[in-house]
């Protein structure tokens, strides 16, 4: 482009030069020969060729920043879009890969569940079962002790004398209910067996009626009834304890089946937004997959069209080329091969010039310096004033001198025009290339500062989220320190329920124990009422050991839900807090990283700015040096233009007689 310029400036300098030497050819020679016309009019085309080419580059060169510009353009739109494309497919794959190991986990969830759900029904059915039969030996149980009790009162409040046919039927119905009773043990049944076939045997005599025989008979019979009462009580405890070990089952079971199925809407939920994110995604690819081809596509047609261009462009510049050289190849051999021919057939003779022509000479020239103030020009006139008076009082003739005057005044206006076109040259290359200098830095300056502002936003977008993640893990490690202190306080209440329950039991089954030790082993004198009242209290005792070992149970079930929920939620603070953690390090790495950029930018943006202020000083003194003029240059160049046309006319004048002659000459030839 700077060697475009340079060459446009010399021809643009030269076009004053060349008109002078036009002029001055023409007033040599008002009726150009046709050799001279031909290198004319080849001149001619050889600046419009120039100029041609010069319209050209530059249009070219437009469109060279065009291309470039563009070419940029696309390509960071075609890096945004394979970024974009990059981090679709990655958010693509993370989604499926969720939505695969979301459908594993709902799986193994789902068939958790239904385990649990079949091993509480099988554990309800099992129950039942078991309360069933203890409800039937219950009662066969109570329907014993009640039998032998009134047995016992029976043969108890019945004296020695008293004993008749009909006490002795009662006792024998009993011993036949006892026998009839499932729930009374062999030894036992063969003992009563024993007794009815001995009352069958000796019902006369006297030793069945004796004291020791009453006494035997009721000894038997308390001692039935203890078994039976101790039986009971076992079957009691059996059952409690079954009660205990079916709430304890069937309470982790209904949690384990509970935070399943809770784990398995997260996850269900979970899954559909994956599903969600995926579909998306897949869309949001679609969409930027083909923006990418376009911008693919649309940067490939801009570099065909920039390559043809500037193929067209070059084969342009190589056929002007070729013109030029053959125009002046054309005109070197019309100036070497031709000359001698020229001069023969258009010699130019001087004639003789009429005083009236130099008269009118030197009247132009006085009207040329008037109308210009040119100290030069007045210089000339009298210069041409002498040597005409001169001529006239010597005879000789003038024409020479004057011509070489008015020749030398030519050339010297000729070499003011070029130093002034060369200063012209100097000026516009100088506040053409530091203008463009200036505009470059300019250029770099706001681009450097839109990275900059670039950066700060992302440095403040890093320093927000960093605030935001050193929050988050604040408030989860707060969340975290007070579920230990209230999982601390919950585990110290279960520990004291706990342990106050257990202590419960404990003294109500020792109590039971006492109560039945005593109760059972009461002497045949003990009253009745006394048994009936420790039935009560023993029987009050069990429904409290049965309240104690329930609600043992219960708050056994609560501690060990609480305690999963406990470790649930810290594994989840933990794994969120990680996460924080590393999105936090990474985060901070790209603000160093940004920070460090922001200051590699600010160093080269006052780099940028250092230049830029060395040339706009530069840029001002080259305004003052080539804007700051007393006359500017189109005004001088038209005023030179003038007075060389004024010389130039001059000439005309004294050549006037000199066409005169070539058509003379001409005519003679051709006769």
């Amino acid at each position: 482009l700077k060697a475009q310029h340079k060459r446009g400036a010399r021809v643009l300098f030269r076009v004053p030069e060349m008109k002078l030497c036009a002029a001055f050819c023409f007033a040599t020679a008002r009726a150009a020969n046709p050799v001279s016309k031909v290198l004319d009019l080849l001149s001619g085309l050889e600046s419009k060729i120039v100029a041609e080419g010069e319209a050209e580059q530059s249009e070219f060169s437009k469109f060279v920043n065009f291309c470039e510009e563009n070419a940029k353009q696309l390509q960071r739109e075609q890096n945004d879009g394979e970024d974009r494309v990059a981090e679709l497919k990655a958010a693509i794959e993370k989604s499926s890969s969720d939505i695969e190991s979301d459908e594993a986990g709902i799986a193994e969830l789902s068939s958790v569940i239904s385990q649990a759900e079949a091993d509480l029904k099988e554990a309800e059915k099992v129950r039942a079962k078991q309360h069933s039969d203890f409800s039937a030996r219950a009662a066969d149980l109570s329907e014993t002790i009640d039998t032998l009790s009134r047995a016992v009162r029976a043969l108890k409040q019945a004296s020695f004398s008293q004993i008749n046919s009909r006490a002795t039927g009662r006792v024998s119905e009993a011993l036949q209910a006892l026998l009839q009773a499932g729930s009374i043990a062999n030894a036992d049944s063969q003992r009563l067996q024993a007794l009815m076939q001995s009352r069958e045997d000796e019902q006369d005599s006297m030793a069945y009626r004796s004291h020791k025989g009453m006494g035997a008979v009721i000894e038997v019979f308390e001692d039935m009834l203890e078994k039976a009462e101790a039986q009971h009580a076992e079957a009691q405890r059996e059952e409690t304890k079954a009660a205990h070990s079916h709430a304890m089952l069937t309470s982790s079971l209904k949690n384990k089946i509970k935070n399943s199925s809770k784990e398995l809407d997260d996850m269900k939920h979970h899954k559909a937004a994956a599903e969600e994110a995926l579909a998306t995604a897949e869309g949001d690819l679609n969409v930027a997959s083909k923006d990418l081809d376009a911008d693919r596509a649309d940067l490939a047609s801009l570099q065909t069209d920039c390559m043809v261009k500037a193929s067209d462009h070059q084969a342009s510049v190589d056929d002007r080329n070729e013109e030029l050289k053959a125009l002046a190849s054309a005109k070197k051999i019309i100036a070497q091969k031709t000359g001698g021919a020229t001069d023969r057939a258009y010699s130019f003779l001087q004639l003789g010039t009429k005083s009236e022509d130099f008269a009118e000479v030197v009247t132009a020239l006085k009207e040329l310096s008037r109308q210009h103030k040119d100290f030069s020009l007045s210089l000339l006139t009298s210069q041409v004033s002498t040597t005409v008076k001169s001529a006239a009082h010597s005879g000789a003739d003038p024409f020479a001198k004057v011509k070489a005057l008015i020749e030398d005044m030519i050339s010297k206006l000729v070499d003011e025009a070029k130093k002034e076109a060369d200063a012209k040259a100097y000026c516009d290359k100088e506040m053409s290339e530091t203008k463009q200098k200036k505009e470059e830095h300019e250029e770099d300056i706001e681009h450097l500062s839109g990275k900059m502002r670039k950066a700060e936003s992302a440095i403040a977008r890093l320093t927000s989220d960093i605030a935001e993640l050193e929050a988050d893990l604040g408030h989860l490690a707060n969340m975290q320190k007070e579920m230990d202190e209230n999982r601390a306080a919950e585990r110290a209440e279960y520990d004291a329920q706990a342990k106050d329950y257990q202590q419960g039991i404990e003294g109500i089954q020792m109590a039971i124990k006492v109560l039945k030790e005593y109760y059972g082993k009461s002497s045949l004198l003990q009253a009745t009422s006394g048994r009936a009242d420790g039935s009560s209290i023993i029987g009050i005792l069990e429904v409290a050991e049965s309240d104690f070992t329930k609600l043992l149970a219960e708050v056994e079930a609560d501690e060990k839900e609480a305690q999963s929920y406990y470790e649930k939620t810290t594994q989840e603070n933990k794994v969120a807090a990680a996460e924080k953690k590393t999105a936090l390090k990474f985060k901070a790495k790209e603000q160093a990283e940004t920070k460090s950029e922001l200051e590699e930018l600010t160093g080269d943006r006052d780099s940028e700015q250092s230049e830029l202020d060395a040339v706009l000083e530069y840029y001002s003194k080259v305004k003052k040096q080539c804007v700051a003029k007393p006359e500017p240059y189109q005004e001088r160049k038209h005023r030179r233009e003038s007075e060389m046309e004024g010389l130039t006319n001059a000439l005309d004048i004294l050549e006037g007689n000199a066409i005169g002659f070539l058509a003379v000459k001409s005519i003679r030839r051709h006769i």
